[in-house]
């Protein structure tokens, strides 16, 4: 069954906050001016592996330093909506004041703080690595970026993300599962727009040539034929140039291909409205007709065989 864990509310203390985000899988340093009068909550959700954090709380610092870089390897993504208040992030040299509306991405791989200066309310949802469509250093880019409510298809993002924070208690079972994965997908739409606004304003035509290829492939990942030759000739430009671009985005071609297509049959495989379907046809589906090829690849990337994580999310009926 998806891990669709039931809605959680704590309050917190300062030394409570502290110890809470020490010990979460993004371990942080807090710092706070007003201690004794501190206060914090949070409402936490999990649907299908994408965690939602509801959190009010009062004015502090918060910075995920490169000591505590080594402490853990976790590789998740973080986007942050405010709802009240205001707040700001820093990462990768790039640093964004937050009004309500607003949302910014982070990575847990590098060193990124936040501040909120005044009592505020946000919404996070931190989601694996593997379920953007876009590798993280081209993300890199946009990290700590604000995504604006009235921006392109922040216009979507933005109110989305606050429905998700007012509603998290409605949201369970597998409809809920589904929404979360709909926001992930919206939340890569606007990375990818702003990538590509940012490329075109730069004159950084390798980079725009990047999102165009990712996005030819994701529109022909079930094509069983797709390879770099075909995708050069469909986008104008050489062999060799596909692969010097993806290069340069510290991935190859055949790895991020192999890597969204894993991606889809495992969402596929936790379906219950696939699950008339073999594992082999889902796998067909995303362009992998080799079996024990796939069942190698999808233990290599998720740690267990594709039959095994279906029945480990389809067995239990869920609640």
């Amino acid at each position: 069954m998806p891990n669709n864990d039931p809605l959680a509310l704590s309050s917190y203390d300062f030394d409570a906050w502290c110890e809470v985000l020490s010990a979460n899988d993004i371990p942080m340093q807090i710092e706070c001016a007003s201690r004794d009068t501190f206060h914090a909550e949070m409402r936490t959700r999990n649907l299908g592996g994408i965690n939602f954090f509801d959190i009010r709380a009062d004015a502090h610092h918060a910075v995920r330093t490169a000591a505590l870089l080594t402490t853990d390897d976790t590789r998740v993504y973080g986007v942050t909506l405010q709802i009240e208040g205001t707040s700001s992030i820093t990462q990768d040299g790039q640093t964004s004041i937050l009004q309500p509306g607003d949302f910014a991405l982070y990575d847990s791989t590098r060193e990124f703080e936040r501040d909120f200066p005044e009592a505020y309310r946000c919404l996070i949802v931190r989601f694996p690595h593997a379920m953007m469509q876009l590798p993280s250093h081209t993300l890199s880019s946009v990290t700590a970026t604000r995504f604006g409510a009235n921006d392109g298809v922040g216009v979507v993002v933005s109110p989305f993300l606050a429905e998700m924070a007012n509603n998290l208690s409605e949201l369970s079972g597998w409809a809920g599962v589904r929404v979360a994965h709909a926001l992930i997908d919206l939340v890569s739409s606007a990375l990818a727009e702003k990538l590509t606004d940012a490329q075109i304003a730069s004159a950084n035509p390798r980079a725009h040539a990047f999102v165009r290829v990712c996005d030819y492939i994701m529109q022909n990942l079930g094509d069983p034929t797709l390879s770099p030759d075909v995708i050069a000739h469909a986008n104008f430009i050489s062999t060799r140039q596909v692969h010097k671009i993806f290069h340069a985005e510290r991935v190859t071609v055949s790895q991020f291909i192999r890597d969204r297509r894993l991606e889809e049959c495992r969402r596929q495989l936790g379906d219950p409205a696939d699950a008339h379907l073999t594992v082999g046809q889902i796998a067909a589906q995303w362009g992998i007709y080799d079996g024990a090829h796939f069942s190698r690849i999808f233990r290599n990337a998720y740690g267990v065989s594709p039959r095994d994580y279906r029945r480990s999310q389809l067995d239990t009926s869920v609640a």
